[in-house]
């Protein structure tokens, strides 16, 4: 167990991190109260601020007195996750979304602690078969499905279907490029998605894909590069969505489709023309032809383009387990109103507007 000097060194740094500022311009945004030294020692746990410089950095970093001082639940630099976004993200970019999903984490377990309830039991998937290829991992939805009995059918919600499965669903605003996550924290599974997407399809495919990896990342074969991973993963959020044989019933043997035969399928199954039409190919019901002529088609018409990927499904991210939890303990007066929104990254006054209690 660390030691409260140890914890304020570690709060400090990830603050920091967090903020993404270097020790110089932590000084210089503390207006000179403190100097790089000073810090450098901080974050070595060798001393302590004194108070009027602990609120200094307390301004400085944007956080309360006491976060300085709260002991870690966890430590996200010993979390095992799938971490997509893209190459353009920068390094410090990602070191500070870490620290912030962490912290998200680490409230959610808090809430938890506080109204004394368990987690969702989590109901794993496993397979017994090293993977190696897509079709594995479509056949590995197929199983998903069967033991989440959800039959052939639509998923109205997918955040409800995580949840409702144990697995906790963390929405944050995040930066550009990046998608989501998935990992084990503390033996519990976390999903954690960008609040930025904004099509709905994406959002739903993300979240599947997220779920691929974090039930699968250990049977994935050894000779499988991380490329082959991504697509892997792809496939399986795609069956998730829409399984073939729905494909089947509804396309297969046709040799002209529709524009308006896959937008009936997006919006009943919540899934996009493009991996629609990605799955069609996979499955050897369009030709590598006819797949390349859409793209084609796609690229020198704006009009078809538009309509291709126009967002049809209506479900959007919205307050999760973790936030009635909070509302919960808020109406039960269990924590107040500046903790709550501080849980929940909002001002007082929407909390105040939301609890509504009965």
């Amino acid at each position: 167990m660390l030691s409260d000097l140890e914890v304020f060194a570690k709060r400090l740094r990830q603050a920091r991190i967090k903020e993404k500022l270097s020790m110089d311009a932590l000084c210089e945004k503390a207006q000179g109260v403190v100097s790089k030294q000073a810090i450098s020692k901080y974050e070595a746990a060798k001393m302590m601020p004194s108070s009027s410089t602990l609120m200094a950095l307390a301004e400085a970093l944007r956080v309360n007195l006491d976060y300085f001082f709260q002991p870690f639940k966890f430590d996200v630099e010993e979390m095992r996750f799938s971490f997509r976004k893209k190459a353009s993200v920068k390094a410090k970019d990602t070191a500070a979304l870490k620290i912030r999903i962490q912290e998200e984490i680490e409230h959610y377990l808090e809430i938890e602690e506080i109204l004394g309830k368990e987690a969702i039991a989590y109901n794993k998937v496993e397979t017994g078969q090293k993977l190696s290829s897509p079709m594995d991992m479509t056949e590995c939805a197929r199983e998903v499905r069967e033991k989440w009995q959800l039959g052939f059918d639509p998923i109205a919600n997918v955040q409800d279907m995580l949840e409702t499965n144990g697995i906790k669903v963390i929405p944050i605003t995040g930066l550009e490029g990046f998608d989501g996550l998935s990992g084990m924290v503390n033996e519990q599974p976390i999903i954690v998605l960008s609040k930025d997407i904004k099509m709905a399809e994406r959002l739903r495919f993300t979240a599947l894909h997220e779920l691929g990896h974090l039930l699968f990342n250990q049977s994935f074969s050894d000779s499988l590069s991380e490329h082959d991973k991504e697509k892997m993963c792809h496939s399986f959020a795609s069956e998730m969505l829409l399984p073939s044989q729905v494909i089947n019933n509804a396309l297969a043997g046709k040799a002209k489709l529709s524009l308006n035969e896959l937008v009936v399928l997006q919006e009943m199954y919540g899934i996009s023309i493009d991996a629609i039409m990605h799955k069609l190919y996979e499955m050897g019901i369009v030709t590598e032809k006819r797949y390349k002529s859409f793209y084609i088609r796609k690229r020198m018409n704006k009009a078809f383009c538009a309509a291709v990927e126009e967002s049809r499904c209506r479900e959007k991210l919205k307050d999760t387990r973790y936030a009635a939890l909070v509302y919960s303990a808020l109406a039960q007066q269990l924590i107040t109103t500046s903790k709550a929104a501080s849980m929940l990254d909002c001002p007082v006054a929407m909390v105040r507007d939301k609890v509504n209690v009965i």
